[in-house]
C-alpha cells in the first residue's frame, strides 16, 4: 500500500478586522509506511491571499496537495521515513557479551612514564672584548681560523 498522509493540523487565522478572511494557515500532515509503520510529521505556516474561509476550505484539498507536491513535502516525509528505517538500532541484550573482567587490558601501560633530564646542554655563552656575547666554541674556531690564515 505504500504511504500513507494525512492532515493532522489545520488551523485557519483570519483578519481581526473580518473573521470571515482567511490570512494564513498551519498544515500539518503525517506520513505513515504501511509496511514498517513508521511515521514523519512536517507543519508549516503558510500565508495565503486573504480569500473568504468557506471558499478557502472549500478547496482545501486542492490547496494541501498543492503545498505537498510544489513544496516537496512528500519528498521530505519520504526521506524521514527512510531515514528511520536506516539508522542503526541497538544489539539484542541477549547476547553473549564480551568478559571485560576476565580480559587484561593495557599490558606494559600499567606504569606511568618519568620525566627525563635534558641531554643536550647548552654552550655556555661568554662575553667577548668587543661586548657582544659569543659561544665559547665559535671563539675557539675563530681563533684557530685566524691562526690558519697567518701562517
Amino acid at each position: 500500500m505504500g504511504v500513507e498522509y494525512k492532515v493532522t493540523r489545520w488551523d485557519v487565522s483570519c483578519e481581526s478586522a473580518d473573521p470571515t478572511k482567511v490570512c494564513s494557515v498551519v498544515l500539518g500532515v503525517t506520513a505513515t509506511d504501511s509496511e514498517s509503520g513508521k511515521s514523519a510529521y512536517k507543519d508549516e505556516r503558510i500565508n495565503v491571499p486573504c480569500t473568504d474561509i468557506t471558499e478557502f476550505e472549500a478547496g482545501a484539498e486542492a490547496f494541501v496537495e498543492g503545498v505537498l507536491g510544489s513544496q516537496g513535502w512528500y519528498l521530505e516525509l519520504q526521506t524521514k521515513i527512510v531515514q528511520q528505517m536506516t539508522k542503526p538500532v541497538p544489539a539484542p541484550e541477549d547476547r553473549e557479551k564480551p568478559d571485560f573482567d576476565a580480559m587484561s587490558i593495557g599490558d606494559g601501560y600499567s606504569e606511568l612514564p618519568e620525566e627525563e633530564e635534558s641531554v643536550a646542554e647548552e654552550p655556555e655563552v661568554v662575553d667577548t672584548e668587543d661586548g657582544e656575547p659569543s659561544n665559547e666554541e665559535e671563539t675557539e674556531s675563530e681563533e684557530e681560523a685566524t691562526e690558519e690564515d697567518s701562517a
